[in-house]
């Protein structure tokens, strides 16, 4: 079979569109520039494909047809670089749904700053852990998705309590202790900035971009889910509103915002309604896919837990329109299934989605291994020996 290169149209196209710069996460690297001579452009990109030009390349070439591989839609600009890097060792470190989440998510970059509104891009490059009493020193980068794979006590909530203090630094509380801890986070809100952290005796610094200061001031909002429902609630709002950290007004406002043919809910609403004994609650009335509508309380855990989910996702695409934001997961409380979570999954990976995720599981499914996300396995220190974050390849 011959190699399905892309034509001139096709390749100018992929870098005006990606703004001649680089897609590869943290590179943004130009890629035109002055020649030699007063009448020369030099252009060290290249249009790199997704699924392989060639039968036997990197990422193979799936069910697409010769001139599906020769589209745009199977294009990302790159520097040379990276565009060698991702297909070293037939491209398993960088599978189909990686490149496509970066390249979605570089072109909504570059829409925003064509457009002015450049405030509203963030996305989280690394942490870097030079010192802390659970792990060794480990630097951990993020993509569009993130997974943290590891069991009770490995880690995973302490990494979650560092990276919120991108949004806020409340979670630090149980870290300002007689104990070692300084970590750095790279993130672009919109521009590259630097925040690190060093707590100890009861005290926190901040410095960002080598100034002190007392928080982030260049603030990613996140948002976590722990948990489908709150029992010490009293009705289906109030549970909402504690799930979210939001108020009253926000979760009603936001009830209104889900519409959707494609996702579990689509539509929802909250009534005052009284129960036996003549006290009134708020009731989430879920209207599903297939029409039926059904109040939340009789819908089974892993309903309940994608019901939250898309309140959350609602949430977070607000902010996103305006302001950098993610969303942190942890999978097993909100007991969804695999053929459920799927549909996320898939949503995260999409250019619909313009936040950040990071999901916590127990371990290594074959839904996160087909689609070889960005994944990291988490192991608990013991007394002689700290905890590892070691990156795992898609097999």
């Amino acid at each position: 079979m011959p190699r399905e290169s892309f034509l001139k149209p096709v390749r100018l196209k992929l870098a005006q569109r990606a703004a001649y710069r680089c897609a590869f996460p943290g590179c943004n690297r130009l890629t035109i520039g002055p020649g030699e001579t007063a009448d020369e452009v030099e252009d060290t990109g290249k249009a790199a494909h997704i699924y392989a030009a060639s039968e036997l390349g990197p990422r193979g070439q799936g069910t697409l047809t010769p001139a599906q591989l020769r589209a745009i839609t199977n294009g990302i600009w790159m520097c040379g670089h990276h565009a060698d890097l991702i297909d070293k060792n037939t491209g398993k470190r960088y599978p189909v749904a990686v490149l496509k989440s970066w390249k979605a998510l570089h072109e909504y970059r570059t829409a925003y700053e064509h457009s002015g509104r450049a405030t509203a891009f963030g996305f989280v490059r690394s942490m870097t852990i030079d010192a802390s009493p659970l792990f060794a020193p480990v630097t951990v980068a993020f993509g569009k998705t993130t997974f943290l794979i590891g069991l009770n006590k490995s880690g995973k909530t302490a990494l979650l309590d560092w990276l919120s203090v991108l949004d806020s630094p409340r979670r630090l509380s149980r870290w300002m202790k007689p104990r070692p801890l300084h970590f750095s986070l790279l993130f672009d809100a919109p521009g590259e900035h630097k925040l690190e952290c060093d707590t100890g005796n009861e005290t926190v610094r901040f410095d960002l971009d080598g100034h002190r200061v007392a928080f982030n001031h260049h603030r990613i909002a996140i948002t976590t889910l722990t948990k489908r429902r709150d029992h010490q609630s009293q009705d289906d709002l109030t549970n909402i509103m504690n799930l979210l950290h939001l108020d009253e007004i926000s979760v009603r406002s936001l009830a209104a915002l889900i519409h959707s043919d494609t996702m579990y809910l689509r539509a929802a609403r909250f009534e005052s309604e009284a129960d036996d004994d003549g006290e009134v609650r708020e009731v989430l009335h879920c209207t599903l896919q297939s029409g039926e509508e059904m109040p939340f309380g009789i819908l089974s855990g892993g309903e309940q837990g994608r019901v939250i989910m898309e309140f959350a996702i609602a949430h977070m695409a607000s902010i996103a329109s305006v302001a950098p934001a993610m969303l942190v997961v942890e999978r097993q409380s909100l007991g969804i299934d695999s053929a459920g979570f799927a549909l996320y999954l898939n949503y995260f990976s999409s250019g619909e989605c313009q936040f950040q995720t990071v999901v916590t599981q127990f371990t290594i499914t074959d839904d996160i291994k087909g689609l070889g996300w960005q994944v990291y396995q988490l192991t608990a220190p013991n007394p002689t020996t700290p905890g590892t974050i070691e990156a795992v390849l898609p097999s």
